[in-house]
Formats: C-alpha cells, sequence, structure tokens
C-alpha cells in the first residue's frame, strides 16, 4: 500500500512540475503574436470583416493562464459605413489552472479599458452585428465525458471607460465612460457590484450620469437572482440648454429575480424624483413577456409648485398662493405597460381629500373607469388671479392658456364623481353628484345633481371637441333657490331677495375667458316670488324727488330700514347672443306698483342699461296713501346704468309725464283750474297725471304766481 501511495504522490509531483513548465516554458516557446495574420484570416473568411490587432498579445503565467491583448479594432459589416463597430484599448482573460482538475473553472480578473461600439440599426430592420451570429453543428450540451463542470467563479470584472453609440435609423443614443467593478462572482454566494455611466439620447436632448452599487445574490443552480441594497442615482437635463428640465431622480430596492417561475419582487421601493418620492413592494409576472406589476404604493406629502420649478417648468399662477402646494396619496396598484388599475384611492390635495377607484385602459387611446368621491373643491383657488386696478393686461399674473380641443379628444369611458362642496365663480353647490361619459371627440356631464343655497340643481353639460375648438352646451334648472344667498356669494352684495327657479340654455367657446363671453349665446327664464329689489325704495326715492322741489318736507320718510321695495311675484326671460343678455317683458307685482321693463346686459364689458317702470297701485295705505296717492297709475321710469355690480339707479321723473301724459301735463301748464272731476271725483281721482304735475310743479307755479303778483305791485307803484 505504502509503495502504491508513494507511485500516486509521485505522479501528482510529475503533473505539478509539467504545469509549472507548461505555465513558464509555454510562453517562451509559443509567442501568439505569430498567429495574428491567421486570427485575421480566420475572422475574415467567417464574418467578412477586417479584424486588427495593433498591440502584442502577451501571456500571463501561474498560476492562472491567459492572454492580454491591446489596440484591436473589429470593422463593420458591409453595407453600414466605414467606421469600426468595435474598439478595444486593453483586454485581459485568465483561468486558474489547479482547479481545473476538479471541473471548476476560476476565471481570475476579466478586464477592459478604453472600448468603443458602434451598433447601427437600419429601417428595414438588419443590423451591423446580425452576420456575427450562427449555428454550431456539434451538441455543445454534452462533454466527450459526459461530465459537466461543478462550478465557475469570477475572480473580478473590471470594465473601464467604455462608450456604446446607438444608432437607430437616425437617431443616435451614446452611452459614455461606463464603468463596472464586480469581485467574487460566483453562483450562490453574494457579491458586490458597482458602476456608472453617462448618458446622451439626441431625439430626447437627455444628458446625464447614472451611478449603480448594490449586493448581488443567486442561487447555485441560476434559478434565482436577487440585489439588496440596490441604489441607483440619475442626475442630468432634458431638452434644449435654454430651456432645459433639470432630472434629478434615485432608485432604492430590494430585488429577487425567480426565472424558474418569471417572476420578480421589490420590497422596500423607493422611487425619488426631486421632491417627489414613491413608496412600496411590487411583484412582477410574466417577466419575459408583457410584465404586469401589482402591489402597494404611497406617496408621502410633497410640494407640486416646488417640484415644477425644481423641474425647470413654470408653474401655473393660482388665485390663492397656497394652491398646489401639497399633496400626498396612498393607493392598492396593479398595471402593466399599457394600463393602469389604482384601488383604495386615498388622496390629499391642498385642502381637498380623495378616495376611491380609477382605472385607465390602453394608455395609447384611454379608456377611463372611476369612481371617486371628494370632500370639497374651491376651483376658483386654482384660476389665474384677477387684475389689480392699474395693472396690465400683458402681467404675467393676466397670462391665460387657451384650452384646446385636444384637452377633451383622445379618451373615452367615465365614471361618476360625489362632490361635498364644489365652489366655482364664487358660489358652492353641496352634496354634488355627476357621471361623466366621453366617445373620444368631447364630454358630457349626466346627470348633474346638487344642492343648491336652499334649492336643488339638475344640469346636462356637454363639450364638443369634434371641431377646431371645444365648444360647451348647457341646459341647467335651479329650482326653489335663495336668489340673495347666490349674489351676496357671487358679487359680495345682493340686490334681490326671494325664492326662485332659474331655466338657462347656453352654447359658447371654452378657449379661454373672452371667447367665453363674446360667443356665449342662447336664453333664460327665472322667477321669484315673496322677495325685494334691494338698494332703492321707490316711494321713498319718489318723496325725495318732491322734497327737493318743495312740495314736501320728507317728514313721512322711513329711514328705519335699508331701502328695499318688496315683491310677491318677479319674472323675467331673455336671450343671449355674443355675450349681450336682451330682456323685455320684466314683471314684477307687489302691493304698492306693478313694474314692467326691458334692456341689455353687456357681460362683455360688464354693463347694464335697463329700464323699469314702476306704477303705483290704489291699494295705498297710511302714510303712503297721503304721500303717493296722487300719483297711483302713473309709470315712474326707473334706469339702471353703468357698472353691472354697481349699477347707478336713477328715477326718471320727466319721463314719467311725457309720453301718454303729455296731453295732461300741457293742460296743467296752460293754466287749467279745474279742481273736481266727473260723478264727484276729485282732480287727483280723475286725472293722475295731472296731480304728478301738480307735486312736482306745484312750487314753481306757486313762485311764478308770486312773481306776477310783484311785478303787478311795482307797475301800480310807479303809476
Amino acid at each position: 500500500m505504502n509503495k502504491f501511495l508513494k507511485w500516486i504522490l509521485a505522479g501528482l509531483g510529475i503533473i505539478v512540475v509539467l504545469l509549472v513548465i507548461a505555465a513558464v516554458v509555454l510562453p517562451l516557446v509559443i509567442d501568439p503574436n505569430d498567429y495574428k495574420e491567421e486570427i485575421r484570416t480566420a475572422v475574415k473568411e467567417n464574418t467578412g470583416r477586417e479584424l486588427s490587432i495593433a498591440g502584442d498579445i502577451e501571456w500571463t503565467v501561474f498560476p492562472s493562464i491567459g492572454l492580454g491583448l491591446s489596440d484591436l479594432e473589429l470593422g463593420n459589416r458591409k453595407g453600414f459605413g466605414d467606421q469600426p463597430m468595435l474598439q478595444i484599448g486593453e483586454a485581459g482573460l485568465s483561468v486558474k489552472l489547479r482547479p481545473l482538475f476538479s471541473r471548476k473553472v476560476e476565471i481570475g480578473q476579466v478586464s477592459l479599458s478604453d472600448v468603443s461600439a458602434y451598433l447601427q440599426r437600419k429601417a428595414n430592420g438588419q443590423t451591423n452585428w446580425d452576420d456575427l451570429g450562427g449555428e454550431s453543428s456539434a451538441d455543445t450540451t454534452s462533454s466527450s465525458s459526459g461530465e459537466e463542470l461543478a462550478a465557475i467563479t469570477v475572480e473580478g470584472i473590471d470594465i473601464s471607460n467604455a462608450n456604446v453609440t446607438w444608432d437607430d435609423e437616425g437617431q443616435i443614443t451614446e452611452l459614455k465612460d461606463f464603468n463596472l467593478k464586480a469581485s467574487g462572482i460566483e453562483l450562490g454566494r453574494p457579491f458586490t457590484l458597482e458602476g456608472g455611466f453617462s448618458v446622451a439620447i439626441s431625439e430626447s436632448q437627455l444628458l446625464g450620469e447614472a451611478k449603480f452599487e448594490g449586493l448581488v445574490s443567486s442561487r447555485a443552480d441560476g434559478s434565482r437572482y436577487g440585489i439588496e441594497g440596490l441604489e441607483f442615482t440619475f442626475k442630468g437635463t432634458q431638452g434644449p440648454a435654454d430651456e432645459s428640465m433639470s432630472l434629478d431622480m434615485a432608485v432604492n430596492a430590494n430585488a429577487e429575480v425567480n426565472l424558474d417561475q418569471d417572476q420578480a419582487s421589490l420590497s422596500d421601493f423607493i422611487f425619488q424624483f426631486h421632491d417627489l418620492k414613491i413608496e412600496g413592494a411590487l411583484d412582477v409576472t410574466s417577466l419575459s413577456g408583457n410584465p404586469e406589476l401589482a402591489g402597494q404604493l404611497s406617496v408621502p406629502e410633497f410640494n407640486p409648485r416646488s417640484f415644477l420649478e425644481a423641474l425647470g417648468a413654470e408653474a401655473p399662477q393660482t388665485s390663492d398662493p397656497a394652491a398646489l402646494t401639497s399633496l400626498q396619496a396612498q393607493m392598492l396598484f396593479a398595471g402593466s405597460s399599457s394600463r393602469a388599475d389604482m384601488k383604495n384611492l386615498d388622496v390629499k390635495f391642498d385642502k381637498s381629500t380623495f378616495k376611491g377607484n380609477l382605472k385607465i385602459d390602453n394608455f395609447d387611446a384611454p379608456k377611463l373607469g372611476f369612481n371617486l368621491q371628494i370632500d370639497s373643491l374651491n376651483l376658483d383657488e386654482y384660476l389665474p388671479p384677477t387684475a389689480t386696478e392699474g395693472s396690465s393686461e400683458s402681467s404675467p399674473a393676466q397670462a391665460e392658456t387657451d384650452l384646446t380641443v385636444d384637452t377633451f379628444r383622445g379618451f373615452t369611458g367615465g365614471g361618476d364623481f360625489r362632490i361635498g362642496a364644489l365652489t366655482l365663480a364664487g358660489i358652492t353647490a353641496t352634496e354634488v353628484s355627476l357621471k361623466m361619459t366621453s366617445n373620444g371627440n368631447g364630454v358630457r356631464l349626466f346627470p348633474i345633481k346638487a344642492r343648491f343655497y336652499e334649492g336643488q340643481y339638475r344640469g346636462d353639460v356637454r363639450i364638443n371637441a369634434g371641431g377646431k375648438r371645444p365648444i360647451l352646451t348647457a341646459d341647467e334648472k335651479i329650482t326653489g333657490f335663495r336668489a340673495e344667498a347666490v349674489l351676496a356669494a357671487l358679487t359680495g352684495s345682493s340686490r334681490l331677495e326671494g325664492a326662485g327657479d332659474f331655466n338657462l340654455k347656453i352654447r359658447t367657446d371654452l378657449t379661454n375667458s373672452q371667447t367665453t363671453l363674446q360667443d356665449l349665446s342662447g336664453g333664460f327664464a327665472l322667477n321669484f316670488l315673496d322677495g325685494a329689489i334691494v338698494g332703492i325704495d321707490v316711494a321713498e326715492t319718489i318723496r325725495k324727488a318732491k322734497s327737493a322741489l318743495g312740495k314736501s318736507d320728507g317728514s313721512a320718510a322711513n329711514t328705519d330700514r335699508d331701502p328695499k321695495t318688496d315683491f310677491t311675484e318677479l319674472s323675467m326671460t331673455g336671450n343671449i347672443q355674443q355675450g349681450v343678455i336682451t330682456s323685455d317683458d320684466l314683471m314684477m307685482r307687489s302691493p304698492l306698483m306693478r313694474v314692467t321693463g326691458k334692456g341689455t346686459i353687456n357681460l362683455v364689458e360688464e354693463s347694464i342699461d335697463y329700464r323699469v317702470k314702476p306704477v303705483l297701485t290704489s291699494n295705498l295705505d297710511g302714510q303712503d296713501s297721503q304721500e303717493l296717492g296722487e300719483l297711483k297709475g302713473v309709470p315712474i321710469p326707473v334706469r339702471l346704468s353703468g357698472n353691472l355690480f354697481e349699477p347707478d339707479i336713477s328715477v326718471d321723473i320727466i319721463a314719467a309725464i311725457t309720453g301718454s301724459q303729455k296731453e295732461a301735463l300741457m293742460g296743467k301748464l296752460l293754466g287749467s283750474d279745474s279742481d273736481a272731476g266727473t260723478d264727484g271725483e276729485t282732480a287727483e281721482d280723475a286725472d293722475p297725471a295731472g296731480a304728478l304735475i301738480d307735486s312736482v310743479f306745484g312750487k314753481k307755479k306757486e313762485k311764478k304766481k308770486n312773481k306776477n303778483k310783484n311785478k303787478q305791485k311795482k307797475e301800480d307803484g310807479e303809476g
């Protein structure tokens, strides 16, 4: 036995000696540079390309045997130009000898430096590397011995200054200064990986630098791979230099890929883009086909306005400076490259909270499906700020971006909104519910229901985007609402009180605020009961006019209440053309008077020119009877003019004694002394116009009479 062991040991010793001799002698007796021409010819015959090795080919020695190359250049495929496809400054590879006897391959350091690769694809789909692939005629799945290698390890990989140019039908992408370092690479054992590169994409004008690192792990059978503590960062810009958008992003995650099940998972996932951060966990299935994602995501609070500014974009100007300053969200997410499904959505946006579900199918032509509940939403806070006095129309605060038909095109489907309180143009609707649908060329909101200042709102709103401009049509009805509350919210004050109904049918161009008013057309009808016109007391105004003319001392004036004229019913209809409202059928009834009216309201210029004619009735009591009874039955025109929201209100006494009352007026002016009418009527009862003339001009007539008396006395004295 001892003799047998000696022979074995002696044999091993001889093998070791031979290996050492081979490692030392082989580089001395064989010069690989002598085979450059043979290598070049073989490449030419098999690929049709030129291979140039300008530098020396050098051996490496024991304990690893390998080769080192320098200044290598591989020509391009015929028809793809003269630029070399591949250039390598230096390359090295070695294999340890001793582990080979245990069917282990231990590769030493793999190194590449100063590499340039030019990859190209033509419009016909051909690439400049297609010809490098080939089919092997031999079965490479088994060795002649029927035994497989037990393991493969790589001591390390070091790639530095590698550059790749990808020309895809003229669209250039450049990967520059690629660096990668890894050590201790072996299946079943973790190893570190780190590197970086810079990138330039001509089509999107993207420039930037990326870095990455992590701890890579795998199963010995190669079925699973993972990376722990993955850190990827990218800093760059996109767009022209004078208006580029800043890109600053980072990804942190633990990832695992299961090749047997064709799936992957991301845990402790964090994606950060400037101040925007997305956190969560995702599972990925159908990894090798069309990947499907599912998991939970959350967005911690961030400032959207600051986020846009960090990107180099101008944040929209809003009437409320605090708008667009807070957003956070969480959801259950499922999706792919073509769809997204967000469930249990919980979004806090500024002062509003959104909850519900949102689904988008086919990003190229989106089909929407949603069900969202919103506690409150004030749209006025997101509108552009209004002009301040003395400000220029071209000031930034006045800038307005036009709406286009593209805003309302290209998507289909729809869903339901429920809003606790919705504010627009200063007025608020509560318990709002609406259904939105789209056919790809416009949007319809129907039915719309809401509570509206103690009344009920019903609406049908459509936006047609089939033409060149977005056209709005609306059919809206409000019943039983309080006019004073609406007007106070809309203008800050109210000149109308009462419960009313309002119907509106309009059509207009939504391109911008100017076209919305200029192209507004349609009609409306309103009716109010048991209300008042605030800001004018017709009876009191007439008293003051009489007092100013000397007929009354104003002792009957009621100064204990704000001026208003009560009514039992007020109705009105109107037509709208190019933003101008025209109405000629105003009718108001009250115990004191009957009122008719007509005129125009210009919404574009925010002006009003409207005349109403109150006619005092015979239903007069108390002091009103004493002061105003003489005017009953006589129309007293009242004019509203000037600014729509702060109109000038005047009573036209002169107009009251013209027209149908002109004959009576002339009779009075010509000196009719009749004080009694027929059938026992007084002059006041028989001729209310005459009573008005007496009340208005009585003092002047008295003055004229006194003046004539004084003149006669003077003449008598002179005589």
